[in-house]
């Protein structure tokens, strides 16, 4: 796959700061358990602002994941970055923060860190401005953690700061993610020879939230079956649990955004040509209904693949 459709990969994701590690990690090895003390480090900044302002406590039941690789969290890291940003603006009129790019290269535990980094940066002065004293401190970690450690206490963080911000995660923001896993599955698709890149899929009333979770859990799965055919590992999110009631558009945003991740990544191994179906806009007002219409679609896509392989 070219250079520009890997940009691309990762720039439709999301936007987010240019960001350089510190003097401090650069100057040394970075691994996985400095990145979960850092991650630790502001999650209990997070919750030392939730209870100035507050608000309520995120007690959602975790992503029945394993196994999640290095991009997987990087991603989540920047997604973290950019709701600590939206938050610093909100409260303390910080300006604007976009990211660079995901290096090409292989994502090491440096560059997780470095996006934490900057995330906690913007919640400082979130805590600066609403004058709180208190000092958060440090715990050094001896112990290894995985990968799927760290991107579960990332995920933790960015549904705290869902609650946080007065700018929540719509339904809108959903459909977009979802939209971009479907522009990698055509690509995947184009690349077998198959013409079919967006099976119709009729509307159905009456979806919620919960409904979208619970699909997009699905199409994870079928990913996660068929990524060993092609040489590529994904996270392994399991679709059988139960999805509570009150699942909120944020909730299925982190779903999507995987999906949208490992597709990217999947595309990258394969080194797949630029694909660009004809998606057209989206709706004016995007209810959970349009979100379920497009994640079909997408299912519709991989089950596809997932035969041609």
């Amino acid at each position: 796959m070219g250079n520009s459709f890997a940009a691309l990969s990762i720039c439709a994701v999301a936007l987010f700061l240019n960001l350089g590690l510190s003097a401090t990690a650069k100057a040394q090895t970075i691994e996985n358990k400095d990145v979960f003390v850092l991650a630790d480090q502001l999650a209990d900044e997070v919750e030392l602002i939730r209870a100035v302002m507050g608000r309520p406590y995120d007690d959602s039941p975790r992503l029945p994941v394993s196994q999640a690789l290095q991009y997987e969290v990087y991603f989540q890291a920047q997604t973290l970055f950019r709701k600590a940003n939206q938050l610093a603006r909100e409260i303390a009129a910080a300006p604007r923060r976009r990211a660079a790019p995901a290096p090409e290269r292989d994502i090491e535990p440096a560059d997780v860190y470095g996006l934490i980094e900057g995330a906690l940066e913007q919640v400082m002065l979130v805590k600066n401005e609403l004058g709180i004293e208190e000092q958060v401190q440090s715990q050094e970690r001896q112990a290894s953690i995985s990968a799927t450690g760290i991107f579960l206490i990332i995920i933790d963080i960015n549904r705290q700061l869902n609650l946080l911000t007065s700018e929540a995660i719509r339904p809108a923001d959903v459909y977009e993610e979802v939209s971009f896993a479907i522009v990698y599955a055509a690509a995947l698709l184009a690349n077998r020879g198959i013409e079919n890149l967006l099976p119709e899929v009729p509307f159905e009333n009456y979806k919620r939230p919960a409904d979208v979770y619970g699909l997009l859990l699905e199409c994870i799965e079928i990913v996660s079956e068929f990524a060993p055919k092609v040489g590529g590992e994904v996270l392994g999110v399991s679709s059988r649990r139960n999805v509570p009631d009150d699942i909120e558009p944020g909730h299925v945003y982190d779903i999507a955004r995987i999906l949208a991740a490992d597709l990217a990544h999947l595309a990258s191994v394969l080194d797949v040509e630029e694909v660009y179906p004809g998606l057209g806009s989206a709706p004016k007002h995007v209810f959970p209904s349009h979100v379920f219409q497009r994640a079909s679609v997408l299912q519709s896509q991989l089950l596809m693949l997932d035969d041609a392989l």
